[in-house]
């Protein structure tokens, strides 16, 4: 009998489905559309109205296999937030703990795990902003750097230009000999 305690809040799909129903009007032929999509249930541990076992003040969910008197049937796998009350529940939550992937070092006890969680994503998260803020000091630097490059290679263009221009304006070599007899054969 696999039956779990929730430690937290949990949308879970449930047996039988929760329907939610979407009813348009289609506006070339006038006629209602009715679309159903099968939807999961919100539970949240701490409200009296969702709680199905009132002594335990608890929402207890099962897996379906000899679920006790009122408990909500889910599909799916638990979550870590469901803290197992029999073998069988310990056994398939022990199958899951890997794919849980939480980290060694969050210590948490029933209904902190999303916290624990939120706060280790922070701390990831600062991580990667510390991380941003070096790669864009870095791109900073070696912007300067190229910039000191592209001003020192357009000197260099600059002064490659005005010895050229330099050249061209110098006054020419009077011509030889033999260069000015073919000119004036062909003026001829």
């Amino acid at each position: 009998m696999a039956r779990w305690r929730l430690t937290e809040p949990h949308y879970l799909y449930t047996d039988p489905d929760v329907v939610w129903e979407r009813i348009e009007v289609d506006s070339i032929t006038g006629r209602q559309v009715r679309r159903q999509y099968v939807v999961p249930a919100y539970f949240h541990h701490e409200i009296e109205s969702d709680w199905t076992d009132k002594i335990a003040q608890a929402v207890i969910v099962s897996d379906g296999h000899n679920p006790g008197k009122g408990d909500i049937i889910f599909k799916g796998d638990p979550t870590p937030g469901m803290k197992a009350l029999d073998d069988e529940a310990e056994a398939i939550s022990a199958k899951y703990k890997d794919k849980w992937n939480i980290p060694d070092h969050i210590k948490w006890g029933p209904g902190e795990y999303s916290s624990a969680l939120a706060d280790y994503f922070v701390q990831e998260q600062d991580k990667v902003s510390m991380r941003m803020s070096e790669v864009a000091e870095q791109s900073s630097r070696n912007l300067d750097e190229y910039m000191k490059t592209q001003l020192v290679q357009q000197a260099q263009m600059l002064k490659i230009l005005e010895l050229l221009a330099n050249k061209s304006v110098e006054p020419s070599e009077p011509a030889s000999e033999s260069t000015a007899s073919v000119t004036r054969g062909r003026r001829l």
